[in-house]
């Protein structure tokens, strides 16, 4: 079993989820959402990322990322929660203390279907939890007695079968190599201190270095890894107020041609919030980022430092 800490992934070494002496099994989830084939060098950041947004969710108000255990498709098992801690993400408080969540890092578009590592790994990830959880021998699928797709028809085929590991007559499948092997990589790294008014219900263009609004990557470019968009804001902000983010592409000219890539949030604005994007920007486009306050009361709110970070091919 390959197995990495939370504390080696970045996250506290305990999880501060509610105790669980024992469950009834293992449901198997996956991501729900478009993802895409990596190097492994990049899995533990989309671990991070699944963590920050559970944190920043304001209707679920996770105390931690919400599954216990997650596995990528090299094979290796991260823990989440871990055992003997309650997981988030069943669907229902009743379905939560019920059973234990392993998420396969899958997708619903992109990658879908798993790997013989990744499924081994969730299998190591199972037996894990039966024997460090005291989790009992019934495995499902996040869709068994909750509504969703998930985990997928492909995973769930799988665990309908009883969650069998691959055989080991079968040859395994070449490792996809990640592309940065062959290309010159940069960082992008911008940190500003700033002291921005950003007002209620309005959509705001960030800026940095003269730029307004910000470019922060001119097509084509191929980005290696996510880009993220940190924000901090003033520390009397009100704990209610809320921040949504939008990565869109527009003409040279910062004006037309405007399309977006969908709103994230909103999220909670109080302590921070971390936005990440992984699409490749095309030629004869521009990258930039623009924000919207929420408050109660329609007061703005002061955005006091930004930070811009991702790597791209050159």
């Amino acid at each position: 079993m390959k197995l990495v800490r939370r504390s080696g992934w970045g996250a506290p070494a305990t999880s501060a989820a509610a105790y669980m002496a024992s469950a009834r099994g293992v449901k198997v989830h996956y991501l729900g959402s478009p993802y895409a084939s990596r190097g492994h060098q990049l899995c533990d950041d989309y671990v991070r990322k699944i963590r920050a947004e559970h944190l920043a969710n304001p209707t679920e108000n996770y105390s931690d990322i919400a599954y216990n255990m997650l596995v990528c498709e090299h094979g290796t098992v991260y823990e989440g929660r871990g055992a003997h801690k309650r997981t988030g993400a069943n669907g229902n408080a009743a379905l939560n203390r019920q059973d234990y969540a392993v998420c396969a890092l899958l997708g619903s578009s992109g990658l879908t279907e798993p790997t013989d590592a990744m499924l081994n790994g969730i299998r190591d990830a199972i037996e894990y939890l039966r024997r460090e959880g005291d989790a009992g021998n019934w495995i499902g699928g996040h869709r068994d007695g909750y509504a969703t797709a998930c985990p997928g028809n492909p995973l769930y085929a799988w665990v309908q079968r009883g969650a069998p590991r691959p055989s080991p007559g079968k040859p395994p499948a070449p490792p996809v190599p990640p592309k940065e092997n062959d290309m010159a990589i940069a960082k992008l790294t911008e940190q500003n201190q700033l002291d921005v008014e950003l007002p209620d219900g309005v959509w705001t263009g960030l800026a940095f270095a003269g730029d307004s609004p910000a470019v922060i990557h001119a097509g084509p470019r191929v980005l290696v890894g996510p880009t993220y968009v940190q924000l901090t804001f003033a520390s009397d902000t009100a704990p209610d107020a809320t921040v949504t983010g939008r990565f869109y592409l527009t003409n040279p000219d910062g004006v037309s041609g405007e399309s977006g890539y969908g709103d994230i949030g909103p999220l909670r604005a109080s302590g921070g919030v971390q936005f990440l994007h992984n699409i490749n920007v095309p030629a004869g486009k521009h990258l930039r980022f623009k924000v919207r306050i929420g408050t109660s009361d329609g007061t703005p709110v002061l955005l006091t430092h930004r930070t811009v970070t991702g790597d791209y091919a050159t």
